[in-house]
């Protein structure tokens, strides 16, 4: 993944997009803190989200879709667990059936990860066809549809009657009134709590 990512930063650079020295704080910053070298160039304010993704879809020649307009259904979001959507960043966009089966549209913000676009085709039990789209806006998308985050995503399916199930959630409860209560008061901002989450 690292020599993607250096890939990528080497094309920008190539590109006129950043300079020599904004590579080499993005790599820093990759290395320290991981993630991907796009969402580091953007963190440090050396280019826009926009100007990554376009770029990295247009190298990678995966159509580009805008999930914020987006609409779907229960059925979709049911073929693949919402914690494995969080954990991916990958949201579905479309089911297509035809005369060779069905076929789920999958926006991701690394679409050309084989290994992730077989373990969904797994999971979902038919063909992955992967689209491109911002990882920020994936986020928003699942945020949107599963308003408790990430985590809550992880507990809905769990046994409740499981104690230790019950003990997380409970602290998981403490911890969102918790962050709501210091975003209110003005500690946070809203942009921390959503790193939090």
């Amino acid at each position: 993944m690292q020599q993607k990512s250096a890939r990528l930063g080497e094309m920008l650079l190539q590109t006129g997009l950043i300079d020599q020295f904004q590579l080499d704080s993005a790599l820093s910053y990759h290395r320290n803190m991981g993630g991907r070298i796009g969402n580091a160039l953007v963190k440090l304010g050396y280019v826009s989200v926009d100007t990554v993704h376009k770029f990295v879809a247009r190298q990678t020649k995966f159509p580009v879709v805008d999930l914020s307009s987006l609409t779907v259904s229960p059925e979709l979001l049911g073929l693949i667990p919402a914690a494995k959507l969080f954990k991916c960043k990958a949201f579905p966009v479309e089911l297509r059936r035809d005369g060779k089966g069905k076929s789920l549209i999958i926006a991701m913000a690394d679409p050309d990860n084989l290994f992730l676009v077989d373990d969904l085709q797994f999971m979902a039990g038919c063909r992955v066809i992967p689209v491109s789209a911002p990882e920020e806006d994936i986020l928003a998308a699942l945020k949107r549809y599963f308003p408790g985050g990430r985590s809550a995503a992880l507990y809905a399916s769990a046994d409740v009657s499981d104690p230790t199930m019950r003990s997380l959630r409970a602290r998981e409860e403490r911890l969102d009134r918790l962050i709501e209560l210091l975003k209110a008061r003005g500690i946070l901002t809203q942009r921390e709590v959503d790193q939090l989450k």
